[in-house]
């Protein structure tokens, strides 16, 4: 019986040795990654800065989200530091209701956008305050460094100046906008924007000619609305001029992403990347 014990107390010393170990070593290769998540018709994707934090922007429509996560991060990793909802539209928050009830999540942002009449946004509203996470909502322009990563909110900002004004209440131009910048790069998260956002952002942050705009540009441009035609005018994407345009998207009924703005990225020299047709998109 007392063999017994003590091959039991060793393997549990073993146990716990490889469980100190794999995390130790987690910290230790620990290094910044973005991955946008093929999840469908819908927006995702996983921010894993250098000192081990992780945000999540946005968690697609269904519950999807949490085999994403389960390939990226470790099985014991239970925690999420940041999970940012760019606005409340099913294919940006629907997964976010499963994140909570895995995941430990210690800090939610959102665009201060209160749906009242959805019973979906209910029941987030009801799990969301459960978690008792730090709820912050995006009202101005700021900037957070988190670890060795700059992240610039450009939107939701009540100083940004639109040419109708009935555009700055539309759901997808309450999108929280942000530009994350780390060493050499830097990526645009545009949630659903669309053209009328684009132009206010041009104005608050561009000089008289779109192509000097050092605040918005990027090496890498996450697309608005999936690529929608209502998004990505000429002059935001000379101003922005990205390298890489990642676009979320799957299948759907909507036409997107659009000929014309594929057509658009092209001119513009940007490697495409359709969530759709590369699968997990993932940076640097």
């Amino acid at each position: 019986m007392k063999k017994i014990i003590y091959i039991l107390i060793f393997c549990l010393i073993v146990i716990v040795g490889l469980f100190v170990y794999v995390k130790l070593s987690d910290k230790k290769i620990s290094s910044f990654k973005i991955i946008f998540f093929n999840i469908g018709q819908g927006d995702s994707a996983l921010i894993k800065f250098d000192d081990g934090e992780k945000m999540l922007i946005d968690c697609g429509s269904d519950k999807k989200i949490l085999s994403k996560l389960g390939l990226y991060l470790p099985f014991y990793d239970r925690t999420i530091d940041y999970l940012l909802i760019s606005h409340f539209d099913l294919d940006h928050y629907g997964g976010c209701v499963d994140v909570l009830k895995r995941y430990d999540v210690k800090n939610i942002i959102t665009n201060g956008d209160e749906k009242g009449y959805d019973s979906y946004w209910l029941a987030w509203d009801e799990v969301s305050r459960a978690e008792n996470a730090d709820i912050i909502p995006i009202t101005t322009s700021r900037s957070w460094v988190i670890a060795s990563s700059t992240l610039d909110f450009f939107n939701p900002d009540a100083n940004l100046v639109f040419a109708n004004a009935n555009d700055k209440t539309d759901s997808n131009n309450q999108s929280i906008v942000l530009k994350l910048s780390h060493a050499s790069t830097t990526v645009l998260f545009a949630g659903d924007m669309e053209t009328p956002l684009e132009n206010a952002l041009l104005l608050q942050f561009c000089s008289s000619t779109p192509v000097d705009c050092p605040a918005l540009k990027v090496n890498v441009l996450k697309i608005g609305h999936h690529g929608s035609d209502s998004s990505s005018g000429e002059k935001f994407l000379s101003a922005v001029n990205p390298n890489k345009a990642v676009v979320s998207v799957g299948k759907n009924s909507f036409g997107h992403p659009s000929l014309r703005v594929l057509r658009k990225l092209e001119r513009i020299g940007a490697d495409i990347l359709r969530t759709d047709e590369t699968g997990d998109v993932i940076l640097p």
